[in-house]
């Protein structure tokens, strides 16, 4: 397995690997340390089917549960089916962590192209190690030991302006994990590294501060997932498989291809990590 770097801190394009033949235990503890050292890892002209695609998030840790929003591949009700259509309008334009507002956030993802536009539809990842390394000292000072609440409903709000009711109704029943306060820096379970653990999508506050000063804070810290430094921009081709670590990162998927093109991901969701096991709202940093 070769890793050829795609940006100084973050994304590695893997070469050496067939995952439909080479797929053994010592290959995906590979992986995932890899995963753990890049944050994204990108396979192209990998023809995998679902039970693979498990095989391969299996291998990462545990599998988690099936997406309530999306449908899945029929037989295999893990592997979630993510459609841009004219049924399906896209709807990952914000910076985000998937589901950072459960107390154990699932360690990653991984995501199998199927259906990919002429033009456009590609996913971008920040590095929020590297973003946090960047805080400036004095904004540190001011969330070091500080935690953000994160919840579901807000994730999901763009739900109420489509119009989404019923869409809504499923997300309140599925679980009552469905809000959470963690750190504002967390160590990662795996690394030990720190990461800004805040997203626009999920994080609704912060905790023990006024509303104004709150946004204020949450609004400098989420500008920095904003910063191209920190990122990498994936163009997708059909048969590509992407593994992130949604624990060090946070993703965002444009729209553009919509309405021309229709577009078609399948993603598998790994809820722990082989090495760590759970997120298990990891303890703040020390304060320097």
């Amino acid at each position: 397995m070769q890793l050829t770097p795609i940006t100084t801190t973050i994304g590695s394009e893997v070469s050496g690997v067939d995952l439909c033949a080479d797929l053994t235990a010592t290959l995906g503890e590979q992986i995932h340390d890899a995963l753990v050292e890049r944050a994204v890892l990108v396979f192209r002209d990998q023809p995998i089917d679902p039970q693979t695609h498990l095989d391969l998030a299996a291998a990462l840790g545990e599998v988690g549960a099936t997406h309530p929003l999306y449908p899945s591949v029929t037989g295999f009700p893990q592997v979630n089916i993510i459609p841009n259509d004219a049924a399906h309008p896209p709807e990952s334009e914000v910076w985000h962590s998937d589901l950072s507002c459960k107390a154990n956030p699932p360690f990653a993802a991984v995501l199998r192209a199927e259906l990919i536009p002429p033009v456009g539809g590609d996913t971008l990842w920040v590095d929020m190690r590297a973003a946090c390394t960047a805080l400036p000292d004095e904004l540190r000072a001011q969330v070091v030991d500080r935690r953000a609440f994160h919840s579901l409903s807000h994730g999901f709000r763009f739900l109420e302006g489509y119009g989404h009711t019923d869409r809504q109704r499923s997300l309140s029943t599925t679980s009552d994990d469905t809000t959470a306060e963690h750190p504002v820096i967390v160590r990662h379970p795996v690394s030990g590294r720190e990461v800004l653990y805040v997203n626009e999508s999920f994080t609704e506050r912060m905790v023990g501060m006024g509303d104004a000063a709150g946004a204020a804070v949450l609004e400098r810290l989420f500008a920095l997932a904003r910063q191209p430094r920190f990122q990498m921009r994936l163009r997708w081709r059909r048969n590509t498989v992407v593994i992130w670590d949604n624990w060090a990162t946070q993703h965002f998927a444009s729209g553009d291809h919509y309405p021309m093109y229709d577009r078609e991901m399948q993603r598998v969701t790994v809820a722990s990590s082989r090495r760590a096991g759970l997120f298990s709202n990891q303890p703040a940093p020390e304060r320097r």
